[in-house]
C-alpha cells in the first residue's frame, strides 16, 4: 500500500491517507482499504474517468459518514443517506448512457454477514463508487443455495442458514441494488452441484462418471481446482438432475432477478489439457449411457458401441458393409458402416457428450424464459477446440448455446498484453451471429498491472479498440477489490 501511495502527488497522497483514516474510524468492514484501492486507481486511469463513472472521492467519503451515522441512530443523516445514495443512482446512471460502455459490471458474492445493519448498503455503495451498474451475485455455488432456510424448496442448502431463517439475502441485493441503478443478474453454477448433492444417497446416479467409474474427485487426473470437494459435477443427460436444478431456477426467478447466467455448464477439466481416449470422457453415467444407446440403429451398431467404450476401440471388430450404425447429433444424420469405425465412434461420443450439455442448459433455463427473465452464459472460449485427434476435455459447445440472450466468454488469457485476451473474445466474434449480446469478463486489478497481466484500464481499452461494438464488460471479481475486507464477510458470524 505504502509503495503505490509514494507515486502519487503529494496533495493526493495526503488527501488519500485522510481517507484511509476516515474510512478506518467508521468500523465498515471493507470501507479502509476499498476506499484506498478506488483512490488509488482514479488516479491511475483519471483520463478515463468517465468511462468508469466512478463517484468523486469526496462523495463517497460524505456517504460512508452518513451511512455510520444513520447506523448509530441519527435520522437526519439516514435521510441526508438516502438522498446521496439517489444522487449516485441518477449520476451513475447518466453516465453510463453517455459511456461506450453502457454496462460495467463485477461477479460478486454475498455472506450471511452481510444481513448485519448496514453492511450489506456498504457492499452496495462500493459497486457504485467503482462505477459498476451491473452485479452477477452467484446464487447456487458449492452446493448452496442464497435462498432463505425457511423457504428453499429445492434439495441444496441454504448459505445463510438457520440462524437467520427468514431472511431472503438474495431479494435484499435485489432490492438494494435497484435503489443504486444497479441491475442484478443472478449467477448459477450449471453442471457443479456441490458436495452436499453428491453425499446424497438418492442422487448417485446423477454424478457423471468416466470409463473407469470416477466421478471427479476421484479421477487422478482432474485438476486441483476441479478435484476439490465443493466441485461435484452431474450428468447432463439425467433427468432427476434436470428437475432439481429446474426447481432451484424458478425459486431464484420469484425474486425477479434482471437476468439468470449459467456457469459450469460443460465437463470438468483434466490435467491434461487434451484427451484422446473414450474412456477419459465423463459420458459413462447411467442417463447418459443410456441414451447413447438409443443413438443405435441396428444390434451391429451398439455391439460397436459397447466394445468401444469398454476398450477404447472396437478392436477386431468387423461389420459388414452399408449397415445402418447409429444416428450422428445434433442433426440426427444416420452413419453406415464402411469406415474407420473407432474414428466414426469418436466423432459420435464427442458429439453425444456435447448434445447434452446443450439439451441441459436448454431445459433448466426454461423457468426463467418463462418468467421473461434473460437469460445468460458463461464459457471458456477454447473449451470447445479439437486438437488434431484429441479434444478439450470441458467440451463446452458455447456456439450452440443460442437459448439465452448473452454469451459471456471468460477472457482470461495472460500473456503481459492484452493480445491473447483479444484472441480469445476474436473467437467467440466469429461465431456471433447478432442474437445474443456479448459481454466479456476480464480478470485483474484496477490500477495495477503484473508481469503477466495487465490493469483492467488497459485491458478495457484494448478491447474497446479492437472491438468498438462491445458496450458491456465485466470484471472478476468484487472480492478481489479488498481481499481481506471480503475474508472477514465471508468468516464473520451472525
Amino acid at each position: 500500500m505504502t509503495k503505490v501511495t509514494k507515486t502519487l502527488p503529494s496533495l493526493l497522497t495526503r488527501f488519500v491517507r485522510a481517507v484511509v483514516a476516515c474510512s478506518a474510524s467508521l468500523g465498515i468492514a471493507g470501507l479502509a482499504s476499498s476506499g484506498f484501492l478506488y483512490l488509488t486507481s482514479v488516479v491511475a486511469s483519471e483520463a478515463h474517468a468517465d468511462t468508469f463513472c466512478r463517484i468523486d472521492p469526496q462523495q463517497i467519503v460524505r456517504k460512508a459518514n452518513l451511512l455510520q451515522a444513520a447506523q448509530l441512530g441519527d435520522r437526519q443523516a439516514a435521510e441526508d443517506y438516502e438522498k446521496i445514495v439517489t444522487a449516485h443512482a441518477n449520476q451513475l446512471r447518466q453516465c453510463r448512457q453517455q459511456s461506450w460502455l453502457h454496462t460495467q459490471a463485477v461477479w460478486m458474492r454475498v455472506y450471511p454477514c452481510d444481513l448485519q445493519a448496514r453492511q450489506l448498503d456498504q457492499v452496495l455503495d462500493n459497486a457504485v463508487n467503482f462505477g459498476y451498474n451491473r452485479i452477477y451475485l452467484n446464487v447456487f455455488y458449492d452446493g448452496r443455495i442464497l435462498l432463505p432456510f425457511g423457504d428453499n424448496p429445492t434439495v441444496w442448502p441454504s448459505v445463510v442458514g438457520s440462524q437467520a431463517s427468514n431472511a431472503d439475502l438474495l431479494a435484499k441485493v435485489i432490492a438494494g441494488a435497484h435503489r443504486r441503478g444497479i441491475t442484478v443478474y443472478a449467477w448459477l453454477f450449471a453442471m457443479n452441484f456441490g458436495p452436499s448433492y453428491a453425499a446424497r444417497f438418492d442422487r448417485q446416479s446423477a454424478i457423471a462418471r468416466n470409463g473407469f467409474g470416477e466421478s471427479n474427485l476421484q479421477d487422478p487426473r482432474s485438476i486441483p481446482e476441479e478435484a476439490r470437494v465443493s466441485h461435484v459435477f452431474v450428468d447432463p443427460y439425467n433427468t432427476q438432475a434436470r428437475e432439481d436444478l429446474r426447481t432451484l431456477v424458478r425459486a431464484v426467478a420469484q425474486r425477479r432477478p434482471d437476468g439468470i447466467v449459467f456457469d459450469y455448464i460443460r465437463y470438468p477439466q483434466r490435467s491434461g489439457s487434451v484427451v484422446n481416449n473414450v474412456r477419459d470422457l465423463m459420458i459413462y453415467g447411467d442417463t447418459s449411457l443410456q441414451k447413447l444407446f438409443e443413438l443405435a440403429l441396428s444390434g451391429q451398431g451398439q455391439e460397436a458401441m459397447i466394445a468401444y467404450l469398454k476398450n477404447g476401440s472396437v478392436g477386431n471388430l468387423k461389420i459388414p458393409a452399408n449397415i445402418p450404425l447409429w444416428k450422428l447429433p445434433p442433426q440426427m444424420q444416420p452413419v453406415t458402416s464402411g469406415g474407420d469405425l473407432d474414428r466414426q465412434l469418436w466423432q459420435l461420443v464427442l458429439a453425444h457428450a456435447r448434445k447434452g450439455v446443450v439439451e441441459f442448459l436448454d431445459y433448466v433455463s426454461q423457468p426463467a424464459h418463462e418468467a421473461g427473465i434473460s437469460t445468460g452464459a458463461v464459457f471458456f472460449p477454447k473449451a470447445h477446440l479439437t486438437y488434431g485427434n484429441g479434444v478439450d476435455p470441458r467440451l463446452q459447445p458455447w456456439f450452440a448455446f443460442t437459448n439465452v440472450s448473452e454469451w459471456a466468454p471468460m477472457s482470461y488469457a495472460a500473456c503481459g498484453n492484452a493480445s491473447c485476451i483479444i484472441d480469445e473474445i476474436t473467437l467467440v466474434m466469429e461465431k456471433a451471429t447478432g442474437s445474443q449480446a456479448i459481454c466479456p469478463i476480464l480478470m485483474g486489478y484496477w490500477g495495477q498491472s503484473s508481469p503477466d497481466r495487465l490493469a483492467l484500464e488497459q485491458q478495457i481499452a484494448a478491447v474497446h479498440q479492437a472491438y468498438p461494438q462491445l458496450n458491456c464488460l465485466s470484471h472478476f471479481a468484487y472480492s478481489w477489490l479488498d481481499l481481506n475486507a471480503d475474508r472477514q464477510r465471508r468468516t464473520c458470524q451472525l
